[in-house]
């Protein structure tokens, strides 16, 4: 399709141009947002663990709050990190160190 000259087309000319164009916007925004909710019910809302409780992975030893460690960090424990604590030191279950072999011996 040819670009029209705007400079040359008069005020009805233009106007309908604007709602032509507003028509196709509309018409490909329709299709998106088809496509969008098809993605939508195929993948569900939020995602296989959403609203599942998990276990919290790390605790404040004085006051006993709790975090997942999902989302945002939580308050207490910024305000831990900035003290200079780490967030390693909150840790509900820490790993093993110096390589150590947690896994259990198979039975033979």
């Amino acid at each position: 399709m040819p670009t029209p000259d705007l400079k040359t087309l008069s005020i009805p000319e233009l106007l309908a141009l604007r709602d032509a164009i507003d028509k196709q916007l509309l018409a490909h925004r329709a299709e998106l947002q088809a496509q969008l909710d098809q993605i939508g019910s195929v993948n569900g809302k939020g995602g296989p663990t959403r609203g599942v409780k998990i276990a919290p992975k790390y605790r404040h030893p004085q006051t006993g709050e709790t975090w997942t460690g999902r989302g945002g960090v939580a308050g207490w424990l910024a305000r831990e990190i900035e003290a200079g604590r780490k967030r390693e030191d909150f840790l509900i279950e820490k790993p093993a160190r110096n390589g150590a072999n947690t896994r259990r011996a198979k039975d033979t």
